[in-house]
């Protein structure tokens, strides 16, 4: 298939699958920009990849900060 989802509520998978190349999940894409586990989000997956997207990863920040400033 060229175009395949297992995004579904309840379902035991939680992947999206576009032309045979599996996407990150919402929780992965906050993971890699340093949002904590817990971190609650409600939007749509099509924002979240906006949001995560142009969002600063903190850890990455805080290292060349600590190395500016030493």
């Amino acid at each position: 298939m060229p175009y395949s989802c297992a995004l579904r509520a309840g379902g035991s998978y939680n992947y999206l699958v576009v032309n045979g190349v599996r996407r990150l999940t919402s929780r992965e894409m906050l993971r890699l920009q340093g949002f904590p586990d817990d971190f609650i989000v409600n939007i749509p997956y099509s924002k979240l990849r906006f949001v995560a997207g142009n969002s600063v990863s903190v850890p990455v920040i805080k290292s060349i900060a600590k190395e500016l400033v030493c």
